[in-house]
């Protein structure tokens, strides 16, 4: 677990704390190696009323669940679960809502045309969310992925005006490019593959959980693009996941 995913607790407490609930977060670090053991353990501790999940878990945590919602059914996964009150559990995913929200802050995704780099969960928030964001007739963006996601083809079907396609993650010829992949979760990582320059007039989102800026977002700031630090994603859902707990601000 990296400092960035440990910061929801102090993103979150605060606000919590200032409607008077009884709840808190609290971050767990559990080894990847015994997850399966560790967190059937937690569910049945009767006193934990959900969960936020962090990567790498956020698939593997969709079978403990109940009942799941469309998004994260689509996206195949969840970033959140809920105890009900017979102690079943529900899941649901609130990344893409954080980042389609970031992203309006910055550069109106209608009729953008979107660069997704990402192969695996990772990038199903958003290629869910950010087309349905968009979604207007005739104003909807177009799309060029990179070859290795293999699932992208789900999207067409769900937003049959967004035109999608495959091609090399180059930076030219796009308005918003979103990294989303795992790479800059370390500070030596480079750039998630040969993406070419940046222009005036892009936004480049990265939803890497990094502390400091990733070699992806230096490179196009420097080169005059506005950027979009995984933070603002996780800032952008908040009040999202505040509302699936029950919390009204």
């Amino acid at each position: 677990m990296t400092q960035s995913q440990r910061r929801t607790p102090g993103l979150l407490n605060p606000r919590i704390a200032a409607v008077g609930a009884d709840l808190a977060i609290v971050p767990f670090h559990i080894p990847t190696d015994v997850f399966d053991k560790v967190f059937p353990a937690l569910l049945a501790i009767g006193n934990i009323v959900g969960f936020i999940v962090t990567y790498p878990f956020k698939e593997i945590c969709l079978t403990f669940a109940d009942r799941v919602s469309t998004g994260a059914r689509l996206v195949g996964g969840l970033n959140a679960m809920r105890r009900e009150e017979d102690g079943t559990w529900t899941a649901d995913i609130f990344d893409g809502v954080g980042l389609l929200n970031a992203v309006k802050a910055q550069h109106d995704p209608r009729r953008a045309r979107v660069l997704l780099i990402g192969a695996g969960g990772w990038d199903g928030p958003s290629r869910f969310h950010l087309p349905k964001g968009a979604r207007r007739p005739s104003r909807l963006p177009n799309w060029t992925t990179h070859a290795l996601m293999a699932s992208s083809a789900g999207s067409p079907g769900l937003f049959p005006d967004c035109t999608v396609t495959r091609g090399p993650p180059f930076a030219a010829g796009h308005d918003i490019i979103v990294n989303a992949t795992p790479v800059g979760m370390n500070p030596d990582d480079g750039l998630p593959g040969a993406i070419g320059d940046f222009t005036t007039g892009m936004t480049v989102v990265d939803i890497v959980p990094a502390p400091a800026p990733t070699a992806l977002l230096r490179k196009a700031s420097a080169e005059g693009a506005a950027v979009i630090p995984g933070s603002a994603m996780t800032e952008g859902q908040s009040t999202a996941l505040l509302r699936f707990f029950g919390i009204e601000e």
